[in-house]
C-alpha cells in the first residue's frame, strides 16, 4: 500500500489546535454561520441560472476573466457605491471563493512569516487560522461596544515600532463583528483610518455581514470610503446571503495593490457558472431578497434571545444583535467552554468556544452562538439542552 505521508510537502503548515467536537454532526447547529435555509429563493435562483445558461452558456467553453465575471463585478461596484459609499472601478474588484478566498489572496499577496498583524480582540477563527498558517504574528487589540479602541491600537503600533517591527496590516470586521456582533462607530472608523495613514499600515476591512441588517440603525460608511490615502482593501461575500455552497465572495483594492493581487490570484477565481447565476439573480432580486432574509433572521434571533433569557441564569450575559447571524455569550469567569463542548455535542448541540477566536486561546468563559440554521422552535429546544449541559458541567 502506497503511503503518501512519506512524500508530504515540508511546507504544509502545522495543524492548529481546534476542538474536535466542531467536526461532529449535530441536530442543533449553533456553531456555523450557514445561509438561512428558510429564506433561500431556490426557484428564482434556478430560473435565473436557466436564463443565463441559455443566453450566455457558450462563455463556459473558455476560462473566465482573470478577476472573474465582468457583469457581476460591475454590479458589485454599483452596489458598493450605493450602499457603502465606495467609489471603485470593476477593474479593482476580484471575485473569490467566498470571503475566505479573498482573505487568503490578500494574505498570500502581502503577509510573510513573522509579520505582525493587528486585529480585533476576538477574530473570526477562519481568518485567524489563515494568518496563523502563514506564520504571521496576530496581535489582538482591545474592543468595546463601539469596536476596536483606537488608543489601544496606537499603543500597540508604537510598541512594535519601538522594537523595530512595524506591523504589516490591520485586519478588522467592523460590521456585525464576528464573533462579538459589534458594529464599529463612524468616529472609531475615522480614528482607525487616521492611524493607518499616520503609520502607513494598510487596513483589510471585512464587511461580509453588511447585507444582514435586521432592525438596527443604518450602517456607518465603510472605512474604504473614508480613507483618502487608498490604504484600505475591502472584502465581502454572497456566500452567507445566497448559499454557502456557492462559495462566492470578492475583494476590492486600490490601484497600488493591483500588481501584487494579480501575482497570487491567477487561476483562483470561483466557478464562472456560479458567478453568472448570482449576477442574473441579484440584478432583479437583491432588495426584496435581503428584506426576506432580515425577516427570517429576526425571528430566529428573537427566539434565541428569549431562550437565553429563559434557560440561562443571570450570572451570564449576551448580546442582542441588530444584524448578522450570531450572539456572543459570557459565562462566569471560571467556565471553560472548550472543555464542555464534547458533552454538548453528545447531547446534540454544537457551539463555538470563545477561545478559538484568539491566537493565545484566551476567552475560555465565552462562546459564540449562531441562529441562522435551525428553526425558531429548534433554537429554543437546543438552548434548553445547552443550558442543562452547562449546569451539569458546573459552568454556571
Amino acid at each position: 500500500m502506497f503511503d503518501f505521508t512519506d512524500i508530504e510537502a515540508k511546507s504544509i503548515p502545522s495543524a492548529i489546535d481546534m476542538p474536535p467536537g466542531l467536526m461532529e454532526d449535530c441536530e442543533y447547529v449553533f456553531s456555523v454561520t450557514f445561509t438561512d435555509p428558510d429564506a433561500m429563493d431556490i426557484k428564482a435562483l434556478a430560473n435565473a441560472t436557466s436564463r443565463i445558461i441559455t443566453r450566455e452558456g457558450e462563455s463556459l467553453s473558455t476560462y473566465p476573466p482573470p478577476f472573474g465575471h465582468e457583469g457581476l463585478r460591475e454590479f458589485i461596484a454599483s452596489e458598493l457605491f450605493e450602499n457603502r459609499d465606495i467609489k471603485v472601478s470593476p477593474d479593482n474588484i476580484f471575485l473569490s471563493s467566498g470571503a475566505g478566498g479573498a482573505v487568503q489572496i490578500m494574505i498570500d499577496a502581502f503577509i510573510d512569516s513573522d509579520d505582525v498583524v493587528l486585529m480585533d480582540e476576538y477574530c473570526y477563527h477562519g481568518s485567524l487560522n489563515m494568518f496563523l498558517r502563514k506564520g504571521a504574528n496576530p496581535i489582538h487589540v482591545k474592543m468595546d461596544d463601539q469596536g476596536m479602541i483606537p488608543s489601544e491600537l496606537e499603543s500597540s503600533i508604537k510598541s512594535f515600532i519601538k522594537d523595530g517591527h512595524t506591523p504589516k496590516m490591520i485586519y478588522t470586521i467592523p460590521v456585525y463583528h464576528n464573533p462579538t456582533g459589534v458594529t464599529t462607530t463612524l468616529e472609531r472608523r475615522k480614528a482607525i483610518v487616521e492611524l493607518s495613514n499616520k503609520y502607513s499600515i494598510p487596513i483589510v476591512e471585512n464587511e461580509s455581514y453588511a447585507d444582514f441588517r435586521i432592525d438596527g440603525p443604518d450602517l456607518p460608511p465603510s472605512m474604504m470610503s473614508i480613507d483618502k490615502a487608498e490604504g484600505v482593501m475591502y472584502i465581502s461575500a454572497f456566500t452567507k446571503l445566497l448559499g454557502c455552497g456557492l462559495r462566492l465572495g470578492f475583494g476590492v483594492f486600490p490601484d497600488s495593490a493591483k500588481e501584487s493581487i494579480q501575482k497570487v490570484s491567477l487561476g483562483r477565481s470561483p466557478s464562472h457558472l456560479a458567478s453568472m447565476s448570482v449576477y442574473e439573480y441579484l440584478k432583479g432580486h437583491k432588495t426584496s431578497y435581503v428584506e426576506g432574509v432580515a425577516r427570517s433572521l429576526g425571528s430566529k434571533r428573537d427566539s434565541m434571545v428569549r431562550a437565553l433569557g429563559e434557560f440561562f441564569p443571570p450570572t451570564c450575559t449576551w448580546t442582542e444583535p441588530k444584524g448578522g447571524m450570531l450572539i456572543w455569550v459570557e459565562l462566569p469567569g471560571h467556565a471553560d467552554t472548550w472543555k464542555a463542548l464534547d458533552k454538548a455535542v453528545s447531547k446534540g448541540v454544537k457551539y463555538n468556544p470563545g477561545s478559538i477566536f484568539r491566537a493565545d486561546r484566551k476567552g475560555g468563559n465565552k462562546l459564540r452562538l449562531t441562529y441562522s440554521h435551525n428553526s425558531p422552535e429548534d433554537i429554543e429546544k437546543g438552548i434548553e439542552i445547552l443550558a442543562n449541559v452547562f449546569e451539569e458541567e458546573g459552568l454556571f
